[in-house]
């Protein structure tokens, strides 16, 4: 018997026990569908999350004070905007350095009373985060040595204080912690990985200093990190070493630094690291489903066995031998298999595609888990249809006929 005769049997199968197989099938669609959906969505949250490290620049060092593995916390010599000037002048392959002093500030304007996280900084800070203004202007050099009590707005900020129109924010006053500040900027909307600039307040980092902390340590205005933008990828390690050279001199350090320094392009390498293993794992879990299905087609292959074995006998009668009732059995359990498979991996590309094409997530197919999801569904199939077939060709056809 030929495979196309075995294809064509298993299609009246089929067409004969349409809601029983549709059933059977649906095991082996559902896990199909959920493989190469896990594998789509997946590639697209580990592009998203790589590009909003990647947006900040991967020529990025964020120094901030860490207790970790020091034996006596209390004399932890925190960092300062000192320890950054040092930084800025003593460290070559350093570019530019900011400072970052956050406090969580109210912010009243008309009937609104929120809350944000208020930034201290210099200007430096738009250049160094890779942000960018949306309307009116960042902080001015003047505006730092003056300490004007001037602020820029996260766009969410500006949207929620003022209305729809950001733009309107700009010349007009809010009252922050009950102290009134201009408002002469919006940034443009952007997803960050430290902190949320969107729900932030950028104000002189004196004047936050100053009027909203409100303590200073002996050593100076202490700060919350410092950003570091090296000249290049390639002086990243150089400007590390170097940091962390100067600051132990500085805080006159003998043991575990009370300092901690990240590396951007580091971050990004281990997130993107963390997100591929973790799609793996996701897609491995669906692909277990599959064995569900398996377990579907040899029930409902024995099931049929049980009912076809007068059908079996009078095959063997006229002369089909076990070889050809074996394949038939194996093909109609291949067959359920392979539909399955089939329907399962379009609908997940349909998916795919249509949030792809109405939302911003770029989801995209993966054709090796296409590959690999269409291969295990037919191996499952074959080897789950295996054992009932064999029990269908080893019937012997009087008792068979007797059934």
């Amino acid at each position: 018997m030929s495979l196309v005769t075995s294809a064509k049997m298993a299609w009246q199968m089929v067409q004969r026990h349409r809601l029983r197989t549709g059933l059977t099938m649906l095991g082996i669609l559902i896990g199909n569908a959920a493989v190469v959906a896990i594998a789509g969505f997946g590639n697209a949250a580990q592009e998203m999350a790589v590009d909003q490290f990647r947006s900040l620049g991967t020529n990025l060092l964020i120094v901030f004070s860490s207790s970790l593995g020091l034996a006596d916390a209390s004399n932890i010599r925190p960092i300062t905007l000192d320890d950054l000037m040092a930084i800025e002048q003593e460290v070559p392959a350093v570019a530019a350095a900011v400072p970052s002093l956050s406090v969580n500030v109210r912010a009243v304007r008309g009937g609104v009373d929120r809350r944000y996280e208020a930034t201290g900084t210099w200007p430096e800070y738009l250049s160094v985060l890779n942000l960018e203004i949306e309307h009116g202007r960042f902080l001015s050099p003047a505006d730092i040595e003056e300490q004007r009590s001037v602020v820029v707005l996260g766009s969410e900020a500006a949207s929620q204080l003022f209305g729809l129109d950001p733009a309107a924010a700009i010349g007009e006053t809010v009252l922050l912690n009950n102290l009134p500040f201009e408002v002469i900027g919006t940034l443009r909307s952007k997803p960050t990985v430290f902190g949320n600039s969107d729900a932030g307040v950028f104000l002189p980092v004196d004047v936050v200093a100053n009027q909203f902390v409100g303590r200073r340590s002996p050593y100076g205005t202490e700060l919350t990190a410092i950003f570091v933008s090296a000249r290049s990828v390639e002086d990243l390690p150089a400007a590390e070493f170097q940091i962390r050279n100067l600051l132990r001199q500085r805080h006159q350090l003998v043991g575990e630094d009370d300092f901690i320094i990240r590396n951007q392009k580091v971050l990004l390498d281990g997130a993107a690291t963390i997100l591929g293993l973790l799609r793996v794992l996701l897609t491995g879990t669906a692909a277990l489903s599959l064995l569900v299905g398996g377990v579907g087609i040899m029930n409902v292959m024995l099931i049929s066995v049980a009912e076809r074995t007068h059908e079996i006998g009078v095959r063997k009668a006229i002369g089909a031998d076990s070889r050809q009732i074996l394949q038939q059995f194996a093909t109609e359990a291949i067959f359920i298999a392979v539909t399955g498979g089939v329907i399962g991996i379009l609908f997940s590309s349909g998916l795919l595609v249509a949030v792809q094409v109405f939302t911003p997530l770029a989801t995209t197919i993966d054709p090796v888990a296409v590959v690999v999801s269409f291969s295990l569904s037919t191996a499952i199939g074959l080897v789950f249809g295996i054992f009932p077939a064999r029990k269908a060709a080893q019937l012997d056809p009087i008792e068979a006929l007797r059934a």
